[in-house]
């Protein structure tokens, strides 16, 4: 995508909004304006405000393992890196205001789980189990490292502070 094209002000405007105000308290008109775009150019690259929800999660989605891959690359053992990846929930509470999980926060919007969007949530879930099963041989304990991931992101989101995961990380360190 071309820096600073239509598209890509669309898609960072769309970034913005939804995760401020969710996918379905943000209008079209509304994104079209703060991606100071043409109506018509923000219909020649998205179809419908779905076609631009999947392209923002596609977008978080690779985001969202850069920055995990970054942060776990930061040490070698496998244990360790199961830490970093909690460490991880640490940096986007900060970073992101206790937003919680985009994934989470758009399916919880869905009206029915199918369709291109439900798809791309499915998939970054999967992908995470996935991760956590290669950091982790015993597939039952990589499924309770993940469960407890989920369980934390979506807890420091309604607590508004990290404390749950620091004392998962905490728990972790002793377990691992």
């Amino acid at each position: 995508m071309k820096e600073n094209s239509p598209k890509e002000r669309v898609l960072k405007a769309a970034t913005v909004l939804f995760h401020q105000n969710g996918y379905h308290s943000t209008g079209i008109n509304r994104i079209i304006s703060e991606a100071k775009v043409a109506k018509a150019s923000f219909y020649d690259h998205y179809k419908t405000k779905d076609d631009l929800a999947a392209a923002y999660l596609e977008a978080r989605h690779i985001y969202w393992f850069e920055g995990l891959n970054r942060e776990v690359a930061k040490v070698k053992a496998n244990n360790e890196k199961v830490i970093k990846a909690f460490e991880y929930i640490l940096l986007m509470n900060v970073k992101e205001n206790y937003q919680g999980c985009a994934f989470i926060n758009m399916l919880a919007e869905l009206v029915e789980h199918t369709g291109a969007i439900y798809e791309i949530i499915e998939s970054h879930k999967a992908g995470l189990r996935i991760y956590f099963e290669e950091l982790i041989e015993d597939k039952q304990k990589a499924f309770m490292v993940y469960m407890l991931f989920e369980a934390c992101l979506v807890e420091s989101q309604v607590s508004q502070s990290s404390a749950c995961v620091e004392q998962t990380i905490e728990l972790l360190k002793q377990q691992l």
